[in-house]
């Protein structure tokens, strides 16, 4: 027998383990701390419009996840298509890059001396490990100095808010989706991007969005889990996990101000996992959980503030995202909402986005909106996107946990949470802020139903879950 599952956190890694096991005729409990489900895949309302937290795109590469989506959404999964930009050069460059376009930008000395400085470190790099390598070695020795500096250099620090060398190596490999300068070109050559962002599901140079929304994915598979019986608990902050002999035995959280305790026979954590070791409470102590509490706080995650601008005309630009790489933005990538799906921004206005990642303890954070309009709108401006005048309202999202920092200690602190984690039994610790992992919506899906599949399994975690969650490091960002 399963027993009564408990999932912790309601993002999409969670609500695929509760949807899994709810179908399954499993009882299940999820609890989340936010009043919304779905984590950073939510589409919320600001008057006439419908708005995502950040540009989104669903890129299946496995039927089940993909069979799974377009079942929940039917005939509102569209196939949309991709247009991306990199602002470079003081233009905005069409991705994958073009032949003509990188030229105009660069100038054929430029270009030479980039083109240089690649094979001078590709030689000085060559027969080096990746894991003798951290992330700016790892770029040397694919790109060169030359090209780190105009493009990787200020947008990976703007982003991670560390320098280059004390970022771990499989950051660069997970996160860049080309693998060296020679791809680059052949890219521009070929106008075709490598076979990482080609699927089965929807043609090449599209991804499938939902009609009304990213947040309709979770949306639905919530409901699918109420509806086969399962509880979901919105805006519980869990506190403590009970561990007696081996087991987590309840889970104890408070909403509106009152604790509450549930008793479960396995436990899936989303949680983040620089603050989970604190939830764990064992009978007595425990050497390995002392070791596990001082490690996890230097898994540390960057925060995410997403502007909103309201722009009195019907679209700033006819791309759904763009990078700006450049030290002279405070920000690194904007979007349109209205060009990922039309009716999402109706009339003749239109909602532009931008994100902007800082720490806890960055002025920024804490910063008024009015005070974050005041330092963005005069970079838009440079780049003639947006004047002052065309803005009716800015306003802002605030969220965190949003993005781990693989420094280059990330992943000996992780295997010291993972090595207490590991001896209880019914607990797992699985998605983005519980893994301290990197991935897109499909594959948080994949995680979700993997987990629910061990518990369905009844095997022991070091026979399956741990075998299974191996996958997970070799994940790549389709981006």
């Amino acid at each position: 027998m399963t027993g009564r599952v408990l999932v912790l956190g309601a993002g999409p890694t969670g609500l695929a383990a509760g949807y899994r096991l709810a179908q399954r005729g499993v009882s299940v409990h999820v609890i989340e701390r936010l009043p919304w489900v779905g984590g950073l895949c939510k589409t919320f309302q600001h008057g006439p419009f419908s708005l995502d937290l950040g540009p989104h795109r669903f890129t299946p590469h496995t039927a089940e996840v993909y069979e799974t989506v377009r079942d929940l959404c039917g005939d509102d999964l569209k196939v949309t298509p991709e247009r991306v930009r990199f602002y470079l050069f003081d233009r905005f460059l069409a991705y994958p890059f073009r032949l003509g376009e990188v030229l105009a930008g660069v100038g054929p000395f430029k270009a030479t001396s980039l083109i240089a400085s690649w094979l001078a470190d590709r030689a000085r790099f060559s027969g080096r490990a990746e894991s003798d390598m951290n992330y700016e070695e790892w770029l040397r020795a694919r790109f060169g100095q030359g090209v780190i500096d105009v493009v990787f250099r200020p947008l990976v620090q703007k982003t991670w808010g560390v320098p280059l060398h004390e970022l771990h190596w499989r950051l660069a490999r997970q996160r860049i989706a080309v693998g060296s300068l020679r791809e680059v070109m052949a890219q521009i050559i070929t106008g075709k991007r490598s076979k990482l962002f080609q699927s089965q599901f929807y043609p090449y140079g599209t991804f499938l969005y939902p009609r009304k929304g990213y947040g309709t994915i979770p949306e639905r598979m919530a409901e699918a889990i109420v509806k086969a019986g399962g509880t979901i608990t919105t805006s519980a902050q869990v506190e403590k996990l009970i561990v007696r002999d081996g087991r987590v035995r309840s889970v104890v959280y408070r909403r509106d101000g009152a604790e509450e305790t549930v008793e479960g026979d396995h436990v899936i954590s989303t949680l983040p996992v620089s603050i989970f070791a604190d939830m764990l409470s064992p009978e007595k102590p425990d050497a390995d959980l002392d070791a596990a509490r001082r490690a996890a706080p230097a898994l540390r995650f960057r925060k995410l503030i997403l502007v909103y601008l309201v722009v009195n005309k019907p679209q700033v630009y006819p791309y759904g995202v763009a990078f700006f790489p450049g030290k002279e933005f405070r920000f690194g990538r904007t979007w349109e909402q209205k060009n990922f799906s039309p009716g999402m921004v109706p009339g003749n206005q239109t909602v532009f986005g931008a994100e902007i990642t800082c720490w806890e303890t960055d002025p920024l954070w804490k910063a008024d909106d009015k005070d974050i309009f005041e330092m963005i709108i005069p970079q838009l401006e440079r780049c003639n996107l947006i004047r002052r005048s065309e803005v009716a309202e800015c306003f802002t999202v605030r969220l965190g946990y949003v993005y781990p920092v693989w420094d280059t200690h990330f992943e000996r602190n992780l295997s010291i949470v993972e090595k207490y984690v590991s001896r209880v039994e019914n607990l797992i610790i699985n998605g983005r802020p519980g893994l301290f992992f990197y991935n897109n919506l499909h594959h948080s899906l994949e995680m979700g139903f993997l987990s629910a599949d061990h518990v369905l399994s009844g095997k022991p975690k070091a026979e399956q879950w741990e075998r299974d969650a191996l996958r997970f490091r070799e994940y790549r960002l389709v981006e």
